[in-house]
């Protein structure tokens, strides 16, 4: 290869690097949904696309967390939890501004993970503070207590901002008085994804777009009762459309 052919080759390397650095911290809404190949080899049934993106934000977060109790556990540097914080902020934002709008309701979800992830950083960069300058065991209860509070406001402030007692679901099937609806993970409401067995209502057929009351239950998901109201297919254009509309 010649000395120009090289220089064209490294200047295209560096081009390329620069775009997608580019886009990596100024993203804008892509018109195509992301693959996450690897979120969805963990994953062994069919989801929809609402289901997968919020797995793979949860999956995220449970790293997060993993990697920030490593380095507080075996260096107790506050350096290395704010190292680990930038990229993941930085890939947060990323996530929610490209993708965002291919979740069902992107708000609630934006807010909590930002916010919860928030948290998260405080808590243990705090901690490593508090053990390295502070010393004594009960500045370290103190501020523990401290992030427990913060946390219960949080998550007052989410129930009363975006919490809700239904949701929405597809019928799947029906067997004598009972339906089978799938429910989309649906995170201001609590609800799990899944396939729930529900006391049968007139005008339901398999396809339908139903609102589901559910039952909140202190620390566990909410439980899906009762369907509330059909959404027939002549004016059923809600977001959650049946399932395969997201998929």
């Amino acid at each position: 290869m010649s000395i120009e052919g090289f220089l064209y080759t490294i200047g295209e390397a560096v081009e390329g690097f620069v775009v997608h650095i580019k886009s990596f911290l100024f993203p804008e809404p892509s018109k195509r949904p992301p693959s996450l190949r690897v979120t969805r080899k963990l994953v062994r049934s069919r989801v929809t696309l609402h289901e997968l993106l919020s797995l793979h934000l949860q999956l995220c977060f449970l790293l997060y967390l993993l990697l920030n109790f490593a380095v507080v556990l075996l260096t107790g540097n506050p350096l290395w939890v704010l190292l680990l914080a930038v990229p993941y902020f930085l890939y947060l934002r990323y996530f929610f501004n490209r993708y965002g709008h291919f979740l069902l309701d992107e708000r609630p979800y934006r807010v909590f993970y930002t916010v919860i992830s928030a948290l998260s950083f405080l808590a243990f960069f705090g901690y490593s503070l508090v053990r390295l300058y502070a010393g004594g065991i009960l500045y370290v209860y103190a501020y523990v207590t401290g992030i427990a509070l913060l946390v219960l406001l949080f998550r007052w402030y989410f129930r009363r901002t975006f919490g809700r007692d239904y949701t929405y679901g597809t019928v799947e099937e029906l067997k004598g008085d009972l339906a089978r609806v799938f429910v989309h993970d649906d995170i201001a409401a609590n609800v799990k994804p899944g396939l729930y067995w529900l006391p049968a209502v007139p005008d339901l057929e398999p396809g339908v777009v139903v609102k589901v009351l559910v039952e909140d239950r202190a620390f566990r998901s909410a439980k899906p009762v009762r369907i509330i109201e059909v959404y027939l297919p002549q004016s059923s254009q809600s977001s959650t459309e049946p399932k395969n509309a997201t998929e």
